[in-house]
């Protein structure tokens, strides 16, 4: 609905993706899917699911959501998976989790803190992740659109 209240009068809408809430679930994506295709948004605006969070500083963490993008990946098209954390059975033995809040620090801190290896370690742990949700994808039959270039250095 957020996409239809800034469409343009010739239906186009500059909303690319719909950054669902973590608290959601298979329905409320379903649901969401429904009203986009609706507006005729399906192909133009994605939804955006949260697959892993980090592990410190969110509301509801840790989880995994791996299993549910799997049941829905067959159903609701132009859906991305979001991975914000590593798997919570390896953040839990990690001595420095990943946490949100140092997502915003700046550089300078960072390095001021010693904080580099620990936060190398985190994200290393996020693309583990991420390949974690292909290979549940690819093993189910699912076909995926790795997303190149999403974050430049």
């Amino acid at each position: 609905m957020t996409a239809k209240l800034f469409s343009r009068d010739d239906g186009s809408t500059p909303l690319i993706g719909f950054n669902l809430s973590n608290s959601v679930n298979n329905e409320t994506v379903e649901f969401s899917a429904y009203i986009r295709k609706a507006f005729g948004f399906e192909d133009i605006v994605r939804i955006e699911h949260h697959i892993t969070e980090t592990y410190r500083s969110i509301v509801r963490q840790p989880y995994d959501r791996t299993d549910e993008l799997v049941e829905l990946a067959g159903k609701v098209k132009n859906i991305s998976a979001k991975h914000e954390g590593g798997l919570p059975e390896v953040e839990r033995t990690r001595k420095h989790p990943s946490d949100i809040l140092e997502y915003f620090m700046p550089k300078k801190d960072i390095l001021e803190k010693g904080l580099m290896p620990k936060l190398m370690r985190n994200y290393l742990d996020k693309h583990d992740a991420v390949n974690n949700t292909a290979k549940a994808l690819t093993k189910h039959g699912l076909t995926f659109i790795a997303a190149r270039n999403l974050h430049k250095p």
